[in-house]
């Protein structure tokens, strides 16, 4: 995304204070304002355009507009290129995937233990039945138990 205001600005501007707020929005965009604090508001894009409030915020407002698009486009890559970055966000996303693994886990040895159980009842009531023709039979387990 072209993130400077006069690229994708759809017309060329002939009035200097129109190319002037443009300008202003461009170094505000790009991080090296001259003026202003560079905080993306249209208070500060006065400044930076060395206007009154009044011309950006009233005589200009299709400029206006579009530098706040701008703004809010510039945020949000700015904070996704913070949290790709902070070493904290890292960790609270390591930590999401791995509590989500380790409940998959325990859901799956939930469903280990149920079919373990109901395979252990149904040994005991074949080997209890013991009918001669049966085709079950006793596996003798080799564990010891330690008491």
């Amino acid at each position: 995304m072209n993130r400077t205001a006069t690229a994708s600005w759809p017309t060329e501007e002939t009035d200097p204070q129109r190319v002037g707020i443009l300008a202003a929005a461009d170094r505000m965009l790009s991080g090296k304002p001259q003026r202003c604090s560079g905080n993306l508001s249209v208070s500060q894009l006065a400044v930076e355009a060395n206007v009154k409030y009044w011309v950006v915020a009233q005589r200009h407002t299709d400029l206006r507009d579009h530098f706040q698009r701008l703004a809010v486009a510039a945020r949000r890559a700015a904070h996704a290129h913070d949290d790709d970055n902070d070493p904290i966000v890292k960790l609270r996303r390591k930590n999401a995937a791995l509590t989500d693994h380790c409940q998959s886990l325990e859901r799956l040895v939930q469903q280990y233990a149920i079919i373990i159980n109901e395979l252990t009842l149904e040994n005991e009531h074949l080997l209890k039945a013991g009918s001669p023709d049966s085709n079950v039979a006793s596996i003798h387990s080799r564990r010891t138990v330690n008491r």
